[in-house]
């Protein structure tokens, strides 16, 4: 009889251990990542080795504040001044009669062909970037 009773005993602390360590969870321990809301314009939170910061995501939710990956803001940031760099370059190639920077490039040849080369393909690797850092759940 006493060793029924003590199983008793041993399922209940148990049990009662058990949902008193599951039921109760911190606010902090909620999942923060890319696409979850948020309220506060640059707020950062960070989730082991990720930093991620409230704002609206160029990619993946550009009208709602949601967390995201704080190289994701960062290189967007960039992204915005090397295409405003490109668009102004390729305005001054249109008013000189040329259709792209690559043939602006073509025609000035030397070093300015590699910097506007250069360029062109910052534009396109900060675009696949972007779309690799700022998808949803990253």
């Amino acid at each position: 009889m006493e060793v029924s009773m003590f199983r008793k005993i041993i399922t209940a602390s148990t049990l009662g251990l058990f949902l008193a360590t599951s039921v109760i969870t911190p606010a902090s321990a909620a999942t923060v990542k890319t696409g979850t809301a948020c309220k506060k314009v640059g707020q950062t939170v960070k989730v082991g080795s990720k930093t991620y910061v409230c704002g609206k995501n160029p990619v993946f939710t550009p009208t709602k504040n949601t967390y995201m990956l704080k190289t994701c803001r960062d290189t967007n940031a960039i992204y915005r001044t090397v295409k405003s760099t490109y668009d102004d370059m390729l305005e001054q190639a249109n008013i000189f009669g040329y259709a792209t920077l690559t043939d602006l490039g073509n025609a000035l040849g030397g070093q300015e062909k590699k910097e506007l080369d250069t360029l062109e393909k910052t534009v396109v690797d900060t675009q696949a970037l972007i779309a690799k850092l700022c998808r949803k759940g990253a």
